[in-house]
């Protein structure tokens, strides 16, 4: 990617306010994946000083904000403690600390990155988020909207954690990214599951979610995502093993909240 300005605001409304005036300007929301685009823009908009990087108790929930890195959710008491400490298990393990220091929530939401932990455990979560621009909006209907080039995510909020939360993943290697993820969360009798790097991005089960009842209900649930979802090929693995892994992992997240 190629830069003419670099700017760095110390709020949101000054972030916004430069996005607007710059028809080619762009957000920078940490920078990690910066290499993967070929793109140029006259302004590059970082939020690193906007006072976006907080985790923070909102009532009986959590309000992530959109420059919180992924280190940040690994470590902050807050985020460990929050439904089973399902947020720390996704991010914990991703290629290292260096990179857990500069990866950030609201850069991997906007990226809509297919090999994403967090937004499996997001979406299963049920976590809303908060635009600029468009307000909140449930994470699921983000994902199906065209994305906004001069909107902004402010931060993303959770709901209460009660009830049970299960964190699943395969990877080829210990800090590589996932084969395939799987989050599913139990909550006042609702189940949620969410499969991620089918190698698409992550997806909510409810096909699976609404077969997961009598005693073979793991198995019932496996079944049906690995059903319900898509799977591809990629250097990684086949479409075939995906699918067979989905079956085994979902069983396994739907197991534990049930327990």
């Amino acid at each position: 990617m190629a830069v003419r300005t670099y700017v760095k605001p110390t709020s949101l409304s000054e972030a916004a306010a430069l996005l607007a005036a710059h028809e080619r300007a762009v957000i920078i929301g940490g920078g990690a994946y910066l290499r993967l685009g070929a793109r140029s823009f006259d302004v590059a908009v970082d939020l690193y000083d906007a006072g976006l990087d907080y985790v923070r108790e909102t009532g009986d929930g959590l309000e992530l904000g959109a420059m919180a890195t992924y280190r940040m959710l690994e470590t902050d008491p807050l985020t460990r403690a929050y439904a089973d400490g399902v947020l720390a298990r996704a991010v914990e393990r991703i290629v290292g600390v260096q990179m857990r220091n500069i990866v950030t929530v609201g850069g991997t939401i906007y990226g809509r990155y297919a090999f994403s932990n967090l937004t499996t455990a997001l979406l299963a979560l049920g976590a809303d988020v908060m635009l600029h621009r468009a307000g909140r909006v449930t994470l699921e209907d983000f994902f199906q909207r065209k994305p906004d080039p001069w909107d902004i995510l402010a931060s993303v909020v959770l709901p209460s954690a009660g009830g049970r939360a299960a964190w699943q993943e395969l990877t080829r290697t210990c800090n590589d990214f996932a084969v395939l993820n799987v989050a599913a969360v139990r909550r006042d009798g609702e189940l949620r599951i969410a499969v991620g790097a089918r190698p698409g991005l992550a997806r909510l089960c409810p096909e699976a979610a609404a077969a997961a009842s009598g005693d073979d209900a793991p198995a019932r649930a496996g079944e049906a995502a690995a059903a319900e979802l898509d799977f591809g090929d990629d250097v990684r693995a086949s479409a075939d093993y995906r699918r067979a892994l989905c079956r085994a992992l979902v069983a396994r997240a739907v197991g534990e909240v049930l327990s």
